[in-house]
């Protein structure tokens, strides 16, 4: 098979086509497009059609080539953590300047799957102790893959902690963060985009996919310094019980940013 016919813009899942390419030559699309009636080799060719099938059958890109990009890092990502989604990385955007405006901040990244929350601040704020928490052992073992390969000799500046939420937690934080699962189960979103594909632990949660929201934002006033910060993903419908739940909990100065689609998804409070 030569470039060009794998890169077939007319074909089905032509962007995905594209990526298998550049994934199976590691070369970029202007080498591609450079170099069309070039052959890839017989064993390329054999494993284009393989993990071709597979994405007709639904499962997502990032799962088929095991990895994804966040936050300009790539991730190794398999079907026991949550794909990183781009309206993700607002949280980080907003993280950020919280903890640059701290001399030695202390932050706990809550639900942190392949590490990609956790791992992005690091690299990003090099003065930051992280600790990263999953309940699910096989998470905690990609995340820890992934901050060896991006942190290298930093790797040290973060700690991993297999808990349920705060189970397992001790001590104070200044900032905790968490993309927590908050999807309503039985959302008929699930069974769309590569979901059904994804952990399901790491997406639905009771009570109309708020029950973890309520308890990280419950429990925080019992983990943070004063003042602390706390950062929640959410569903674009929960803006109101999430400033509820922290207006109960005792957080001030509870503010909501939009994602990428103008969507209420990131709510932040300070603990005084």
């Amino acid at each position: 098979m030569i470039i060009a016919e794998a890169l077939n813009k007319s074909a089905p899942l032509s962007l995905e086509r594209r990526r298998l390419v550049e994934y199976l030559t590691q070369q970029n699309y202007a080498y591609l497009l450079a170099h069309a009636n070039d052959s890839l080799s017989e064993a390329q060719t054999s494993l284009f059609h393989q993990l071709l099938q597979r994405l007709h059958l639904g499962e997502p890109l990032a799962y088929v080539i095991g990895e994804q990009e966040f936050y300009g890092l790539t991730f190794k990502v398999n079907p026991a953590v949550l794909i990183p989604r781009a309206d993700t990385e607002l949280l980080i955007d907003t993280a950020v300047p919280l903890l640059n405006s701290l001399s030695y901040p202390r932050c706990l990244d809550l639900g942190t799957g392949s590490g990609a929350i956790a791992i992005t601040l690091c690299a990003l704020c090099p003065h930051i102790e992280m600790t990263a928490v999953d309940v699910s052992i096989d998470a905690l073992a990609v995340a820890q893959d992934n901050a060896s390969r991006l942190l290298k000799e930093r790797v040290t500046q973060l700690s991993w902690l297999h808990s349920d939420w705060y189970n397992n937690v001790s001590g104070h934080y200044d900032i905790i963060v968490s993309n927590p699962p908050y999807i309503a189960e039985g959302d008929p979103h699930l069974t769309k985009d590569g979901l059904p594909f994804e952990p399901q632990l790491a997406l639905t949660s009771p009570w109309h996919g708020t029950q973890a929201l309520q308890h990280i934002i419950t429990e925080a006033p019992r983990f943070l310094t004063r003042p602390g910060y706390l950062l929640v993903e959410h569903g674009y419908d929960q803006e109101n019980p999430v400033h509820a739940l922290m207006k109960e909990a005792g957080f001030n100065h509870i503010k909501t940013y939009q994602d990428l689609n103008r969507l209420p998804r990131l709510t932040s409070g300070i603990l005084r």
